[in-house]
């Protein structure tokens, strides 16, 4: 009996453990659920109130304003969760805190960029184009990577997720009743703003003085110089992705609404995968150096394969899928279809290594210098790519810089070397 007993409950403990882990990633996936479907359904709405040519102008407006959501979110969403899940309640606080000013002084300048700079490529519609950039930016300011830290999906689902869902439904009922697209990008800004509003509040909790009063801000300056890392790497890594919808809009106008509809499922399918993204950012970073080595191994792992069944199974609807999505009036050659799953499948892996793997081995820095040496070698085979054949030649550029990106990253993660912050890492996998 009191041989057995140890292992009954080491056991039981695994399970338990296995029984949290699969309910935070239900948590999680449900939310990131909806916002993706939420995403989707509303593509054939601004389809229906506006047509194909200002949906292709929407979408890469909301391209320009993922770059600034990025700049806005300054490296949270990468080293965020991390900090917080190791971090105690006065520190969890303090970083909330010193994102939140952080991101509001960003907002207003880069904000305004966007909105500009998509004005100015909007065509017939500028308005369509400067408030989808603006709506987007906004995303910037989520405060998700704190309840990814906290382990804590189903309050990120009540006070996160679903206020920008129902700020999607509403926008999808004013269109469909006679509604420009442009209403229904007023009421997804809507319910991105009352998101982040209602997170604040149940963060801080301003109203508790006892409470309210812990945290201790450091400069500004401080603040962002730590930030670096994770924000180059974000920021060139969106400005890849926002880069081939603009240069398909200066240089094949023609083909815009056709590459927008599928760069649109390609970032709501990653956007659906994001739960796994972050239980693994919760799990990964916790124990021994040891155990974080042999953890970063397994995940790397498991989303190869993940990603390859992923591709297979994504391939079997996309036709129908995105023959829906474009209301009849946008279909994407079969090639198109291929090289989008790939896509999808090799960003879910490249994901896993710099936002999972590197930032628990304390190595943005390596994630950085890929992502703008891969960002450089893809936009120039993008440009080349449409110019000589449009929408395939753009997926294919995406594509190699993906996979220049990953393999740099692999690579990075095998030597030794002190991270950018000067803390120790785990070291050699």
């Amino acid at each position: 009996m009191t041989t057995e007993a140890p292992s009954g409950g080491a056991a039981r403990r695994r399970l338990t453990a296995a029984a949290l882990v699969l309910n935070r990633f239900t948590g999680f996936a449900l939310s990131m659920l909806l916002l993706a479907v939420a995403s989707l359904v509303v593509i054939p709405a601004m389809v229906h109130a506006s047509g194909a040519d200002a949906w292709g102008v929407i979408a890469a407006g909301q391209s320009i304003g993922a770059v600034a959501a990025v700049v806005i979110a300054f490296g949270w969403g990468m080293s965020g969760p991390a900090r917080i899940a190791r971090a105690d309640e006065a520190g969890r606080l303090t970083e909330y805190t010193e994102a939140l000013v952080a991101k509001l002084i960003i907002f207003v300048p880069v904000g305004a960029i966007a909105f500009v700079a998509a004005w100015l490529i909007g065509g017939r519609y500028p308005a369509y184009a400067a408030v989808g950039a603006l709506t987007a930016a906004s995303i910037g300011l989520t405060a998700n990577w704190y309840f990814v830290g906290m382990a804590q999906p189903y309050t990120m689902l009540l006070v996160e997720t679903l206020p920008r869902v129902a700020g999607t439904v509403v926008g999808i009922a004013f269109m469909l009743s006679g509604s420009s697209a442009l209403a229904g990008l007023l009421c997804q800004l809507g319910g991105m703003l009352a998101a982040f509003t209602a997170c604040t509040l149940l963060i801080l909790r301003p109203w508790d003085r006892h409470r309210s009063a812990r945290p201790r801000r450091r400069p500004l300056s401080t603040v962002l110089r730590e930030q670096r890392h994770g924000l180059s790497s974000s920021v060139v890594s969106a400005s890849y992705a926002a880069a081939p919808i603009v240069i398909v809009g200066l240089v094949a106008p023609a083909v815009l609404p056709t590459y927008a509809i599928i760069d649109k499922v390609q970032r709501q399918i990653n956007a659906a995968l994001a739960p796994y993204i972050t239980v693994l950012q919760g799990w990964v970073p916790r124990g021994t150096a040891e155990g974080i080595r042999l953890r970063v191994r397994r995940a790397l792992v498991v989303s190869a394969a993940g990603g390859a069944v992923l591709a297979l199974v994504l391939l079997l609807i996309a036709p129908e899928l995105l023959g829906w999505l474009g209301r009849g009036q946008i279909q994407p050659p079969y090639a198109a279809l291929v090289l989008m799953v790939v896509i999808i499948a090799v960003n879910m892996c490249e994901s896993v290594a710099s936002k999972v793997c590197l930032s628990a081995l304390d190595r943005l820095d390596v994630a950085a210098r890929a992502t703008v040496t891969a960002t450089v070698v893809g936009i120039v085979l993008i440009v080349a790519g449409v110019f000589f054949w449009g929408v395939l030649g753009a997926l294919t550029g995406i594509l190699a810089g993906l996979v220049l990106r990953i393999v740099l990253e692999l690579l990075g993660m095998r030597r030794r070397g002190p991270a950018g912050s000067g803390a120790p890492n785990p070291g050699r996998l």
